[in-house]
Formats: C-alpha cells, structure tokens, sequence
C-alpha cells in the first residue's frame, strides 16, 4: 500500500471514528449531562460581569454569584410568566372562537369558488358541500385519531414537562456552583489534554458555530417582535401567538416569513381588505429587509459553512435524531469538523 492510501485510510478512520463517537455521545451521553452543560454555559456568560462585581466590592464570590444568578433567574421568569399567560389567554380565545372562525373560513372557500366560477364561466354549485364534507373529515380524523393519540400520551407529556423543570432546575444550581469556583475550575481544565481540546473547540465554537446560533436568535426576536407589533397595530387578537409563529418561521432556512404574509396577503385581497393586505405586504417586505440586513453584519465571514450545509446538517439531524435533530445536527456536523481538524493537527500547534 503506498504512503498516501495509508494516509486517506487514516483519514478515513479517523473521521468514521470522530462521527460514530459523536454521535453516541449526543444519543445516551448528552441526556445525562445536559443540566450540567448548560450550568457551565450559564457560569461562562455571567461570570464577567461577576468578577466586576466582585473586584469592586470585595464582597465573597459565592454570595456574588447567588445573587447573580438569582437575579437573572428571577427577570427571565417574569418575562416567561408574562408572555406564557398572555399566549395562554390567546389560544383560549382561539379555540373559544374556533366555530366563528371556520364559518369564516367556509365563507372564503365559496366566495373563492364563485369567483373562480365567474371568472370561467362556469357555475360551482358543490363549493359549500364540498367545504362541508371537508370539515367533518377533520372533525372525525381529530375526535377519532387526535384526541385519542393525545389523551394516550399526556402521562408522557407529563412526564416530559416535568423532566424539562428538573433540568432547569439542576442547571441553575450547577451554574451557581460552578461560576462559584470558575477560576479554580477553568485553570484545572485547561491544564488537562481533554481541557486542551475541549477549550480549542470552544474557541471554533465562539467565532463560528456560536456566532451563528446568536444571530440566529438576535434575529429571531427582532422580527418576532416587529411581526407581533404590526399584527397588534393591526388590531389581530392573535398578535402575540401569530408572531412569535412568524418568527420561528423566519428561523427555518425552508420556510421564512413569506410563506405566511403572501398567503394572508391573498387572502385579504379577495376579502377586499386591500388596507390590511397592504400592511402585511410591509411586514413582510420589512422583515425581508430586516434579515437581509442583521444576517451579514452579524456573522459576517466568520461562520465558515455555507448556508446549504447548515440546511444538510439540519436534515439529516432529524432522520438521525427526531425532531431534537433541529438543534443536534447542526451541532454534531460542527463538532465532527472541529474534532476532526483538531485532532489531524500537530501537538503544541494552534
């Protein structure tokens, strides 16, 4: 065998061995220690603005990192508790106005029909029936099917909920714990050859993977909240549920906000909203603007993956993972290529 069919060999394995890693680490490991890795990302966000404090204080770190982490847990709960109860109110008005709602509906359908009809020269008289027919069938699929499926498995949505608290609260006390001894703990770690390449993919991490998640998120919340402001200049009852929806659409590299605001537009505009058809069009060229604008200037050319691989990654996340595969695709794709480089390097070579 000559020396570079060794070496791919020797690639190859190398990287078979990183993914086959990675991935039994995200399937049984990551479940196990995720409490603790968020308390380590929550100690290294705050732990600046903790070491300020305590050097102008003088006061103990412990007492300053409680009170931190307090705070911090106390503002994000009210924000939660707020915005939670305002979309409680609103899926209950939604689903108490569910009947006026298909009505609605059912009026568009055949004012669609009839016009399709005019516009054809041909009579549709089946439009209200065919409508009819079309709502029993999801009335029965979701009484016969749905509901069924959902009263089977609310014990494991119990469960799941329950399990999400338990996180939460396991990741609080340990981001406590650990942005207590940070510094003693940080020192320890990065003498270690684990801490070595565990600090070297964090680095990676910060300018590319981490600058995409963040700017993924600040966008996020800038066109959540300027699609649940328009909607509530508008006068929509569903401004809070509707845009946070908007927004999470706009996240996803497939969706974005045009596949909501066009469809409304049209819809408006054969209702002779044209006044409000016009403000969704402004929402949804705003928002365009708005991503076209942030995107650039927040990542910039320091995220290294093109867009088409972040879309890969998060497809075949979901086959390899499920619905988590959104978030772990991404993440094992980037921490396969990092341990992979990482790992090829020289020692003592940065």
């Amino acid at each position: 065998m000559r020396w570079y069919e060794k070496e791919i060999v020797k690639k190859t394995t190398l990287l078979a061995g990183i993914t086959l890693s990675v991935y039994l680490s995200m399937k049984w490991i990551l479940p196990m220690v995720m409490p603790f890795l968020f308390g380590a990302l929550l100690a290294m966000l705050l732990h600046p603005a903790v070491q300020k404090i305590v050097e102008k204080t003088g006061r103990g770190r412990s007492l300053i990192s409680m009170l931190v982490v307090l705070l911090i847990l106390a503002a994000v709960g009210t924000a939660c508790f707020f915005i939670g109860r305002t979309a409680c109110m609103q899926l209950a008005a939604l689903v108490k106005h569910a009947e006026s709602m298909e009505d609605g509906i059912r009026d568009f359908w055949c004012g669609c029909c009839d016009q399709v009809g005019r516009i054809l020269g041909i009579q549709i008289r089946e439009a209200e029936q065919l409508f009819v027919k079309m709502q029993h069938k999801v009335r029965t699929g979701f009484q016969n099917s749905t509901l069924p499926y959902l009263l089977k498995n609310s014990m494991t949505y119990a469960k799941a909920i329950f399990s999400m608290i338990g996180i939460a609260l396991v990741s609080v006390i340990s981001g406590m714990l650990i942005l207590t001894d940070y510094p003693a703990l940080s020192a320890a770690l990065r003498k270690s050859e684990i801490g070595k390449l565990a600090v070297q993919v964090k680095q990676h991490a910060k300018e590319a993977g981490g600058t995409y998640l963040k700017a993924q998120a600040i966008i996020l919340l800038v066109i959540s909240l300027i699609c649940i402001a328009g909607l509530f200049l508008t006068g929509n009852s569903y401004a809070l549920l509707a845009g946070m929806g908007i927004g999470f659409c706009d996240a996803l590299p497939f969706i974005g906000t045009g596949t909501i605001f066009v469809p409304w537009m049209v819809i408006e505009i054969m209702n002779g909203k044209y006044v409000l058809a016009a403000v969704y069009g402004v929402l949804y060229v705003v928002c365009s603007f708005v991503r076209q604008f942030l995107e650039p200037r927040l990542i910039g050319g320091r995220l290294g993956y093109p867009p088409v691989v972040v879309l890969m990654s998060i497809y075949a996340g979901v086959h390899v993972y499920g619905a988590s595969g959104v978030i772990l695709g991404p993440v094992s794709g980037f921490l396969i290529c990092e341990l992979y480089h990482a790992l090829q390097q020289p020692s003592g070579e940065e």
